[in-house]
């Protein structure tokens, strides 16, 4: 499965930004989400030079993970990351 479909079926936005600033470092998550890991919510994120890369290095890092969406909110979900999930 790839992260866009991933991104479908949980109804939410993949988001990359580019930052000029940066030397045109770009980034990509998952909107409102982060990653479960020991008792604590982390923010990751995918850097790239392009988009795809930013993208792929996302996948990496979710990959096979529970991630919360909307956590501190009441529409919080809480989602299994496929561990088969591909990057673009």
């Amino acid at each position: 499965m790839t992260i866009e479909e991933y991104a479908d079926i949980l109804n939410v936005d993949l988001i990359i930004r580019r930052y000029c600033n940066q030397d045109n470092r770009y980034m990509a998550k998952i909107e409102n989400a982060e990653v479960m890991q020991d008792g604590c919510l982390i923010g990751m994120y995918g850097n790239g030079k392009t988009a795809f890369d930013a993208i792929n290095d996302y996948v990496k890092q979710i990959r096979g993970k529970r991630i919360a969406i909307d956590s501190y909110t009441p529409k919080r979900g809480e989602f299994d990351v496929p561990k088969n999930l591909t990057g673009v």
